[in-house]
């Protein structure tokens, strides 16, 4: 079974298939109410429905319905049909957080931060098993936008070396050291996004490397 897609995070003056990011969230919200009887896995809209909660024409809806096909929020029943089945990406619309866009000159003081915790969590973490290899920005970051919707980083790890003493409660399961280290850093911001990779080769180009420990 897949997992249930994460709510996305919108920005307030900007357009998500053509739309505003709060008529967009409220209009997949009312499509789930028609569909509410409906099983979830075989829930199904009509192009015209869709257009009457989106509150355009039909050439701007069948405009609208082909990039939701492409983008996996609705999936075609038939070839030149015009009903449509609703995914679980298009439903996680409907609980969108819209925010208010993260300015770049923030996200990078943001960035500046994250590598000073960094240094301090290798330095001071002794009972975490872990301690933070490298921390890379990817993502909306590194597109030319001045407004973000997010600002995501990855982060490798490696074993801390042994302490001199043994330390007391030490984390010797891998979530529990992990989980240390995501939740400190999406506790610095809202608009932080972690995600946590074996090594630099499985982290989605392009990226910059904001911190790298000392070896």
């Amino acid at each position: 079974m897949n997992p249930t897609p994460k709510a996305p995070t919108l920005i307030t003056g900007r357009a998500y298939f053509g739309i505003d990011a709060a008529r967009l969230r409220d209009a997949t919200g009312r499509v789930l109410l028609r569909v509410r009887d409906m099983p979830r896995d075989r829930a199904t809209i009509a192009l015209d429905e869709l257009q009457e909660e989106l509150g355009v024409g039909p050439a701007e809806g069948r405009s609208i319905a082909e990039a939701m096909v492409n983008s996996g929020l609705l999936e075609r029943l038939s070839p030149h049909g015009v009903h449509y089945s609703i995914t679980e990406k298009f439903r996680s619309y409907a609980e969108a957080k819209i925010v208010e866009p993260l300015g770049r000159e923030r996200a990078h003081l943001l960035l500046e931060h994250m590598a000073g915790v960094a240094r301090e969590f290798n330095r001071k973490a002794i009972r975490n098993r872990y301690e933070i290899d490298v921390i890379v920005v990817f993502g909306s970051y590194m597109s030319t936008d001045r407004a973000l919707p997010d600002l995501t980083i990855g982060i490798t790890g490696r074993h801390r070396p042994p302490p001199e003493r043994g330390v007391f409660g030490r984390a010797t399961k891998q979530t529990e050291g992990t989980a240390e280290i995501r939740g400190l850093f999406e506790g610095l911001s809202s608009y932080v996004q972690v995600s946590l990779f074996q090594s630099l080769q499985d982290v989605p180009r392009p990226f910059i490397v904001v911190f790298e420990a000392e070896t």
